[in-house]
């Protein structure tokens, strides 16, 4: 899963905000954050719950930054990297 973020957060924000998406959605699910580039990052989450993640992390965010929006799900990470390398500058 792969999503986009502005303005540039750190890692940090990005492990707080997504594990507070999920929790307000009630999808019990665990993720992983695998990467973070600027604007965006990569997610890694149980098959299973994909659909329920998308759904939580796509939205206005409550901390007034603005929204959040995811663009793929990848079966595996290697399209996925692909995808954060190709990010414009």
């Amino acid at each position: 899963m792969a999503g986009e973020h502005l303005p540039p957060p750190s890692p940090r924000w990005w492990e707080a905000t997504l594990r507070r998406c999920l929790d307000r959605s009630r999808v019990a699910g665990r993720f992983r954050l695998v990467r973070s580039e600027g604007y965006r990052a990569i997610a890694e989450v149980d098959q299973f719950r994909a659909i329920a993640a998308r759904r939580a992390w796509t939205g206005v965010l409550d901390d007034g930054r603005g929204r959040i929006a995811t663009h793929r799900t990848w079966g595996t990470l290697r399209g996925a990297k692909v995808w954060i390398r190709s990010r414009t500058p």
